[in-house]
């Protein structure tokens, strides 16, 4: 082949590279693109004005819970939230049951792997997952947009967390519980290959689960902009259950992962962690390898649960599991 077609073919080819390269991780905008549409009125981002909770007239449905029902236990266990900025759609995942039926699916996995094991989970005084519904006054976009305060960065956690902390007064034993946040929103991190739908402090007590993450594992099954649910969305197809069904799949992994690193999983102690990353690397299949396998709670019991490390935090004492 002739150098001066060569040139120019490789010169094309490298610039297409270079652009995709570009978009991927320099300027990824175009990912986090919402239609504009009008706003509530009681939507407000300015600094000068407090984050507060609202309620929208359409918010106001049966058997929805707007505060922490009386507690069934006065052990330590986990709360769950339905949280969503200002304008965002409500599709009802409280009411639904789509998360109930998630986190039923994980309890059995859990049980299943364990063999004589589940996370607590507050209840209702009618035996179900306790499921309180918040929404804030701030829209979509004042989470994505990072603030300075003081000279310190807050990402969208950061204000979940704040949100939360800041209102303490509608959860009871505040102290004694951890929460799990569905959030209706989503989080820019700049990965390629796999999912980024949670997020949560290690040893903390906050886990999130992002419903409208932008990013796919199997975006490039369809043309992006022929099926928009592919890239838009966490909750599609295998992701929050719908009513009764128990399956574990991309979303309960991603939620138990979470909710783990929460109990302080993996033990800093393992065999076998990613020292940068606070995942084991043992095995892909691994609950709490990077990419949440589904597979194994601690593959070859060396890392987290139930090992035989001395002077090693071990998962199953976790006052947050209880034996059945």
């Amino acid at each position: 082949m002739h150098r001066y077609f060569l040139i120019p073919v490789l010169g094309f080819f490298g610039f297409i590279c270079l652009f995709v390269i570009y978009l991927q991780f320099v300027n990824d905008d175009w990912k986090f693109l919402v239609p504009k549409k009008d706003l509530p009125s009681s939507c407000n981002d300015k600094k000068d004005v407090d984050t507060k909770l609202i309620i929208h007239e359409t918010d106001f449905l049966n058997g929805r819970s707007y505060k922490d029902s009386p507690d069934q236990s006065n052990k330590e266990q986990f709360h769950v939230i339905f949280l969503l900025p200002c304008e965002m759609k409500d599709r009802k995942y409280d009411i639904q049951n789509n998360i109930e039926s998630s986190l039923i699916a994980i309890n059995k996995w859990f049980f299943d792997k364990s063999k004589k094991q589940e996370i607590r989970f507050d209840k209702n005084d009618q035996n179900k997952i306790d499921v309180t519904f918040l929404r804030v006054n701030r829209t979509m976009k004042w989470f994505d947009n990072k603030v300075i305060n003081n000279e310190k960065k807050i990402d969208i956690s950061d204000k979940i967390k704040n949100i939360i902390f800041n209102n303490k007064d509608k959860f009871n034993n505040f102290d004694k519980k951890k929460f799990i946040i569905f959030f209706e929103g989503w989080e820019r991190r700049k990965y390629v290959n796999y999912n980024v739908c949670g997020k949560s402090n290690y040893d903390g007590k906050i886990a999130i689960y992002f419903t409208a993450s932008r990013f796919k594992k199997y975006i490039g099954d369809d043309i992006i902009l022929k099926n928009n649910k592919r890239i838009f969305t966490c909750t599609q197809n295998d992701h929050l259950n719908d009513p009764d069904n128990l399956t574990f799949g991309d979303a309960e992994a991603t939620i138990l992962h979470e909710i783990l690193h929460t109990l302080g999983a993996p033990s800093k102690c393992g065999d076998n962690l990613d020292d940068s990353s606070f995942h084991v690397v043992d095995s892909t299949n691994d609950i709490l390898h990077k990419e949440s396998g589904n597979e194994y709670l601690d593959f070859n019991n060396d890392d987290y649960y139930n090992h035989n490390i001395v002077n090693c935090r071990d998962l199953k004492n976790s006052k947050y599991l209880v034996n059945k």
